[in-house]
């Protein structure tokens, strides 16, 4: 093996950067960073790796970076921090490489359980062989972690296949998150889908208060970022890591989440002309003349009725003024009268609590393929009971929270 300190390759420093717990607002443990320099200059890790290729040595110098970053580890971290190792796919499908670093990170006596392998982007053909590799970590008793999740390779379906103890989401996320109420839904529900799957969730890229508070109310488990420290190249075993602060400690005793749609105070007065517009119903108006005002308000969309059964009875009455987002993209879904309708939650949920509107969470409209809220009741009429329901723009409506 060639030594990670011969001078035809960089050599190696180890920097590392917490990974906090905002349940506990404590460090969880440290992930190790390349600091690498060429011919007496720092250099990137990208250059350094590089270097390493044309030499034919990129196992060697990774296994030499492992080690590197684990020696250093245990002289500076206490006996509960975990260390999370980056590791490309490359290495650990080697059929000598991938079975020496195992033996390479045992040898340096710390336990598997207080080491995170963390796998980096892999071309697709390697995934079979990679699944063979993360078994083999999993059977020496390593954690296993996907990083970059939301960029790159790292998708849904690869969480699936490999069942990862922690995902990493990458940075880019949180930053489009924290501009736009529509943005932080999706995360949020990205994050419970994670939950869902069993594994837990670090938001990473936090720069600023408002990542680091959103992170928080999307119930991100970690968070990592400069906002709480930078990597540092650590001697003593102290790090300059901020402190949780003041704002994130108050939000966390508050327990915030991000507001359903139905607790949006924005959507109080579609609510209020909603119920007008069923009451217009019951005595005997149209459905047309009953739904004027509702359909007045700046972001409604269209009232329809359904029957118990589901089927939509009629056409739409829609707003005219909205015409331009009527865009009807498979031709067939341009018939709504006759449509069943008994799958969508909306209707469901108002067969469940008749006499009272409920408010689905936002979904696709098949009738003009925009984000939509429906408000919905179970009502008695003289043709039998019927679900009114009424769309409402969500791509309108959260732009009032931007």
């Amino acid at each position: 093996m060639i030594d990670a300190q011969h001078p035809s390759l960089p050599s190696i420093e180890s920097a590392f950067q917490p990974i906090f717990s905002l349940a506990h607002q404590a460090p969880v443990g440290y992930e190790a960073l390349l600091r690498p320099s060429y011919q007496g200059e720092a250099c990137s890790p990208a250059a350094a790796f590089g270097i390493a290729r044309r030499l034919e040595s990129s196992g060697e110098f990774e296994r030499a970076c492992v080690r590197n970053h684990v020696d250093r580890f245990l002289r500076i971290a206490d006996a509960d921090s975990v260390l999370f190792l980056n590791v490309h796919p490359a290495v650990l499908v080697h059929p000598v490489h991938g079975r020496g670093l195992i033996d390479d990170i045992l040898a340096c006596r710390i336990p598997p359980s207080r080491v995170v392998i963390e796998i980096l982007e892999a071309p697709e053909d390697t995934e079979a062989l990679l699944a063979d590799a993360v078994a083999r970590l999993r059977l020496a008793g390593f954690l296993i972690a996907l990083d970059d999740f939301g960029a790159g390779l790292t998708n849904l379906g690869r969480v699936w296949d490999l069942r990862p103890d922690v995902v990493k989401i990458d940075g880019e996320l949180i930053r489009k998150a924290v501009t736009s109420y529509r943005n932080a839904r999706s995360l949020l529900r990205l994050i419970e889908l994670l939950h869902d799957i069993g594994t837990f969730i670090v938001v990473e890229g936090i720069e600023t208060e408002a990542q680091a508070l959103l992170s928080m109310d999307c119930d991100a488990d970690f968070v990592q970022g400069y906002y709480f420290a930078r990597p540092e190249i650590l001697t003593d075993g102290k790090h300059s890591a901020l402190p949780v602060t003041e704002p994130l400690a108050r939000r966390f005793m508050d327990a915030r989440k991000i507001p359903q749609v139905a607790d949006m105070e924005e959507l109080t007065p579609y609510r209020r002309a909603f119920r007008a517009t069923i009451e217009a119903f019951v005595h005997g108006h149209s459905l047309a003349e009953s739904a004027a005002h509702f359909l007045a308000l700046e972001w409604s969309m269209r009232v329809f009725l359904i029957d118990e059964q589901g089927v939509q009875v009629g056409e739409n009455v829609e707003s005219d003024a909205h015409r331009k987002r009527r865009r009807v993209t498979f031709p067939l879904l341009s018939r709504r009268a006759g449509a069943n309708w008994a799958k969508r939650a909306y209707f469901r949920n108002a067969l469940a609590h008749p006499g009272t509107i409920v408010v689905s969470e936002p979904y696709m409209s098949s009738s003009s393929t925009n984000l939509c809220v429906t408000l919905s009741i179970h009502i008695k009429t003289a043709r039998g009971g019927r679900v009114v329901g009424g769309d409402v723009l969500f791509e309108g409506l959260s732009r009032l929270l931007e």
